[in-house]
């Protein structure tokens, strides 16, 4: 199961980093690393602040009239 998560951020990263770095650049597979760490890190920062997120985001389409 990890392995597919693994892999599909990977497949992620490179659709993204192919937009802007062209696949033949010397460069290609470290802006790929890297692009793939923002986008695990990415992840995990939804996974902590979820709760979170939902709130705020209940609380800015509620109907209250706000003060």
């Amino acid at each position: 199961m990890l392995g597919w998560v693994v892999r599909i951020m990977l497949s992620l990263s490179a659709m993204l980093t192919g937009l802007f770095v062209a696949e033949d650049a010397h460069d290609f597979h470290i802006v790929n690393a890297f692009v793939a760490i923002a986008l695990i890190l990415l992840g995990f920062v939804l996974l902590v602040y979820w709760r979170r997120i939902l709130d705020v985001a209940a609380g800015l389409f509620s109907r209250q009239d706000r003060p």
